[in-house]
């Protein structure tokens, strides 16, 4: 069995394109596709199909994709012993993050690590938490960043970092001069939120909620994939939210909205994640050891 044949058909089952799995193999289409072939002759069976949102793996795919998943992730251990024989940390790590501590937090971390492992390759994907736990279940990251916990054995975490929500608004709002310190006059306001499966929609419910308060009070205008492009819409006028303060801060400096500062404002964790089975391989181990000395 040829290592190479698994990685590519890894790459065109997660990015259902052979175009896509070709440029991130530094490839050509036609290479990545006799690869596949290879494989599917190797084994007897086809393992991919066309359908209307792009390639799937057929029954026979899904079963191999799952053990080439295991391979990979048994060779990346592999090669962190060997090259930890030599004193000398190399390869790759993965990151997944949600936006505020992948944006705010994460490039600090990495340019610290990366001072001490130079030979270390480093990438971040940036993603709703939801998702970025799903991609580390899945092993296709090996460590996450994110605003939420989730019960699970295979996984652990670890707070990192804190942070707070606060309500924002665009320059020359009402609620800039009201005297009102009544929770419950968001109401009458327009809103713009983060989109489900956001770690800052679940705590600004919960900060709702505490409030006795919810999402369903209040009259949302558009759902938002990005914390940056809530503050671009609350500067052109769409309506008010709540954020991180992480964000919010170089937003408010600039002059583009206006932090409201009658409301406490609502403290949240942000938590390392990591497979519980994947602690000791030397690069998450040096990574881990790294954020937790600060």
């Amino acid at each position: 069995m040829n290592f190479n044949k698994l990685e590519a058909f890894i790459l065109v089952v997660e990015k259902r394109s052979f175009s896509e799995a070709a440029a991130a193999l530094k490839s050509s289409q036609p290479t990545t596709s006799l690869k596949i072939k290879s494989l599917e002759e190797e084994l007897g069976m086809e393992l991919l199909e066309r359908g209307t949102s792009g390639i799937q793996p057929t029954p026979a795919g899904k079963l191999v994709y799952q053990a080439a998943k295991e391979v990979a992730q048994r060779w990346r251990r592999l090669e962190d012993e060997l090259h930890g024989l030599h004193d000398t940390l190399t390869g790759t790590l993965t990151i997944g993050a949600s936006t505020i501590p992948g944006t705010y937090l994460v490039p600090n971390w990495i340019k610290t690590f990366r001072s001490l492992y130079p030979k270390v390759d480093v990438t971040i994907e940036i993603g709703d938490s939801k998702k970025i736990l799903d991609r580390l279940l899945d092993h296709r990251i090996d460590i996450g960043i994110i605003g939420l916990e989730h019960e699970s054995t295979k996984l652990q975490f670890r707070p990192i970092a804190s942070d707070s929500l606060v309500l924002i608004t665009p320059n020359g709002h009402p609620m800039i001069h009201s005297d009102d310190s009544e929770f419950s006059q968001i109401k009458q306001y327009d809103f713009v939120l983060r989109e489900k499966g956001s770690g800052t929609r679940k705590v600004m419910e919960d900060y709702l909620t505490l409030h006795g308060c919810s999402l369903s009070d209040l009259h949302s205008v558009v759902s938002i994939g990005s914390t940056e492009a809530v503050i671009a819409a609350v500067e052109a006028g769409l309506g008010i939210s709540f954020i991180s303060k992480l964000a919010a801060m170089p937003a408010a400096k600039a002059g583009r909205i206006q932090i409201i500062e009658k409301f406490d404002p609502y403290l949240r964790n942000f938590y390392f994640t990591s497979l519980t089975d994947a602690a000791d391989r030397p690069i998450i181990k040096e990574f881990t050891g790294l954020l937790f000395k600060q």
